[in-house]
C-alpha cells in the first residue's frame, strides 16, 4: 500500500457508534474503538465519539482525551447519531467521520460530502435471525442490504481476513480494504507463573450472554465432559437476555450444580478466571474477532471455539487451541476433554497461545489505523481539488 501523505495540521475525527466505552454494554467493538482511538486522540487530534444515550448518562462528556457526544437510545441511534454528526460538522468542521458498522449502518454517505470510513467489526447477515423477533431482525437484515449500494467505493476498515471476505461477498465494492485486527494489553493479559499445569479441570466461557451466540452448544458438550469427568467445572462470565435459559439448560442436563453463571464480573475477575481455566470456550456462529479468545491465548490459555468467520482468524487450529464444526457436541466435547486431562496437550497449547498474543499489539494497531485515516484524508482532499490532477497550481 502506497503510503498517502501526512496531514499538516491536528485533524477532527468523528466517530459514529451505537454504544462507546463507558456503555454499561460496551463489548469488545467498544474495546477496539477506544483502544485504537484514544491513542490517537493523544497525538494531539480531536476526537469525538457519537453514540446512543443510555439512562442516567451524561449528554456530553470526556473520557481522557475522547469526547463523548450521546443522543437518542439503542432503537434510534441510526437516525439520531447521524443527525447529531451532521449538526456537529456544522459547528465543529470534520475532517474525517468513521462509521462503526457494528450494529444498523448509519448512512451518513447519503447525507453529506465529507469523508467516510467504515470500520466492519462483523456484519449480523442471517445470524440476527437467532437473536431477535423475525420482525427486528428483518429490519436488521435489510438494512444491511443497503450498504453495498450506499458505500459503494468507499474505503473500508475490516476486523479480519473473514470480514473483509464477507464484504466482497455481500457485493461491496471498495476503494480499498485494509484489515486492522485487535490489539491486547500484554502487561494485563499474561500467563500466571505456575506453567498452568496445576490448573484445576476448569472450563470458562467470557462474553455477552445472546441467544445468536449459542453457548448452549458449549453447555451441553460439558454435561457430556462431566458424566466422564465429575470434578470438572464451569464458569459462564458475562451478562444479557439469555441467562435464564441458559440456566434452564443446566438444571435440565443436571450440571447447574458444577456450572457457575458469574454475571458481569470485573476486569481483574476476568483475568484471574481465564488464568485459573484449562480451556475458553467460543461457540458463538460468526464474530467479527472475539477478542476474549486473543485474551485468553495471552493468558496461556487455550479456546476451543467454533469454525466459523472471525474466530477462524483468531484462533490457531492445533497451535492455540482447536477449530470445531458447527453445532457437533460429540466435536465440542472430545477436545475439552482432552484439554481437561491431558496436561501434555494442555501445556503444547498454552506455549503456542502465549506465542500467537505476543504479536497482538494495541500501539501496533493504532499507528496502522492513523496511517489509513491519513489516507482516506489526503484522497478526499485531493478528490476536492481535480485542477491538482491536471497539474494546475
Amino acid at each position: 500500500m502506497r503510503a498517502a501523505p501526512a496531514t499538516t495540521r491536528p485533524l477532527h475525527i468523528a466517530i459514529l457508534d451505537y454504544r462507546d466505552i463507558c456503555h454499561p454494554e460496551a463489548g469488545g467493538a467498544e474495546v477496539y474503538i477506544y483502544e485504537i482511538f484514544r491513542r490517537i486522540a493523544d497525538l494531539g487530534h480531536r476526537v469525538t465519539w457519537i453514540s446512543a444515550r443510555d439512562a442516567g448518562a451524561a449528554a456530553e462528556d470526556r473520557r481522557g482525551n475522547l469526547r463523548m457526544l450521546r443522543v437518542g437510545n439503542k432503537m434510534t441511534a441510526n437516525f439520531t447519531s447521524a443527525r447529531e454528526a451532521l449538526r456537529l460538522a456544522q459547528r465543529e468542521p470534520v475532517d474525517l467521520f468513521i462509521e462503526n458498522l457494528c450494529k444498523i449502518p448509519f448512512f451518513l454517505p447519503l447525507y453529506t460530502q465529507a469523508p467516510v470510513l467504515p470500520i466492519v467489526l462483523h456484519l449480523f447477515g442471517e445470524t440476527v435471525f437467532r437473536e431477535v423477533n423475525p420482525l427486528l431482525a428483518s429490519y436488521v437484515w435489510m438494512y444491511e442490504r443497503f450498504i453495498p449500494r450506499v458505500y459503494r467505493d468507499k474505503p473500508f476498515v475490516a476486523l479480519s481476513d473473514s470480514t473483509a471476505a464477507d464484504l466482497r461477498k455481500r457485493g461491496v465494492r471498495m476503494r480499498w480494504v485494509d484489515v486492522v485486527p485487535p490489539g491486547l494489553d500484554l502487561d494485563q493479559f499474561r500467563a500466571a507463573g505456575d506453567g498452568g499445569t496445576a490448573r484445576p479441570p476448569l472450563v470458562v466461557y467470557v462474553g455477552r450472554l445472546k441467544r445468536y451466540k449459542q453457548i448452549d452448544i458449549a453447555l451441553e458438550a460439558f454435561a457430556r465432559v462431566h458424566r466422564e469427568q465429575p470434578q470438572a467445572r464451569m464458569a459462564v462470565l458475562g451478562k444479557g437476555d439469555d441467562r435464564e435459559r441458559l440456566e434452564s439448560i443446566a438444571r435440565q442436563r443436571g450440571i447447574s450444580e458444577v456450572v457457575e453463571f458469574r454475571g458481569f464480573v470485573s476486569e481483574a475477575e476476568k483475568l484471574d478466571w481465564m488464568r485459573r481455566a484449562r480451556v475458553v470456550v467460543y461457540p458463538s456462529p460468526k464474530e467479527g474477532w472475539g477478542i476474549s479468545t486473543t485474551e485468553a491465548a495471552a493468558c496461556g490459555t487455550p479456546v476451543i471455539a467454533r469454525n466459523s468467520p472471525g474466530l477462524r482468524d483468531a484462533v490457531l487450529n492445533g497451535r492455540t487451541g482447536f477449530l470445531v464444526p458447527h453445532e457437533d457436541i460429540d466435536a465440542w466435547a472430545a477436545p475439552m476433554s482432552r484439554l481437561l486431562r491431558d496436561d501434555t496437550v494442555f501445556a503444547e497449547l498454552s506455549a503456542g497461545a502465549i506465542a500467537w498474543a505476543r504479536e497482538f499489539d494495541w500501539d501496533v494497531r493504532a499507528s496502522q489505523m492513523w496511517a489509513l485515516v491519513e489516507r482516506a484524508v489526503a484522497e478526499a482532499r485531493a478528490a476536492a481539488r481535480p485542477e491538482d490532477n491536471h497539474g494546475n497550481r
